[in-house]
């Protein structure tokens, strides 16, 4: 995969070790518990408040593509649709 230009290190750094090959080696795959520790602790999430962040204002849709824009219907965050959505998904494991 390549990264194009201007793309932040901090998030670049954070998806190579999310799309580590193998399962096992990925940020995150060695933590104990549900609070993936080692994720919320990597410097692209410096800043965020993981005890209320479900009270907090999501950050804008910012792509990092000149000709771009944001089509007004979108609203930031994930709505209670998207939630249910994502909660149907079997995340507890990584399968490699």
């Amino acid at each position: 995969y390549e990264f194009p230009d201007g793309f932040p290190a901090d998030a670049k750094d954070l998806v190579k070790k999310l799309l580590v090959l193998n399962h096992t080696q990925r940020i995150g795959a060695s933590d104990e518990g549900e609070t993936y520790e080692s994720i919320r602790r990597h410097p692209f999430f410096e800043g965020i408040d993981w005890e209320n962040i479900w009270d907090q204002t999501p950050p804008t849709i910012s792509p990092n593509l000149e000709e771009y824009s944001v089509p007004e219907h979108l609203e930031p965050g994930l709505g209670k649709d998207q939630i249910m959505r994502l909660w149907e998904f079997d995340l507890s494991t990584s399968r490699g």
